[in-house]
């Protein structure tokens, strides 16, 4: 279902900008998956601003609250049918994010996320990406769905197996992290086989 509705845009402060938005939610046993909003900066701000949060990804640091504002327009306003962005809502807060960026041409996604340090280690991710599996395959009918990570961030590379995903790549020097050259492994998993998992 479409709904048109105004946005804010911090980009330039005088501008309303009109766009069109999906109303997906999606809900698990503790979390709220759902579109990025200007109500969310401020929580945004506070888990973006931590060393801890940027190491593996590509965020600024320090990070600021005009940071915050941006990055929320930028979701807000990005086309949902290519790079489906989700907040993580967890207990009424924005806790991170979780998003599918669609390569239509050869219907597969690539998977990524990001979360609180605050909320490390408490299954949070998981319970977000299976549900973000059971999305992609079932609503977008993707075939395939694949996530890289650095080579160094072993928390990431568990959770994707965990989700059932299998290595398929170990790429040296494929990416730039922490301003050197880094490795990249990548992880995937197929329609069907994410349907045995299931029990589908």
């Amino acid at each position: 279902m479409l709904r048109r509705h105004s946005v804010y845009n911090p980009f330039q402060w005088d501008l309303v900008l009109e766009t069109t938005e999906y109303e997906i939610e999606i809900k698990t046993d503790r979390l709220i998956l759902r579109h990025f909003n200007a109500g969310d900066v401020d929580d945004v701000f506070e888990y973006s601003d931590d060393p801890e949060f940027a190491r593996f990804l590509d965020t600024p640091q320090p990070f600021t609250r005009r940071d915050a504002e941006k990055w929320v327009a930028k979701q807000v306003l990005t086309p949902w049918d290519t790079t489906p962005m989700f907040a993580i809502q967890f207990e009424g807060k924005v806790i991170g994010f979780i998003k599918l960026n669609v390569e239509k041409k050869h219907n597969r996604a690539h998977m990524a996320y990001g979360l609180s340090k605050s909320y490390w280690g408490k299954g949070i991710v998981p319970e977000a990406a299976n549900a973000m599996l059971d999305w992609g395959f079932g609503e977008l009918g993707l075939d395939k769905i694949f996530a890289g990570a650095d080579g160094e961030n072993v928390q990431s590379q568990r959770v994707m197996e965990k989700m059932g995903m299998v290595r398929e790549a170990y790429l040296k020097s494929h990416i730039i992290a922490r301003n050197e050259r880094a490795v990249q492994v990548l992880y995937g998993i197929l329609r069907d086989e994410w349907s045995d998992i299931r029990g589908k």
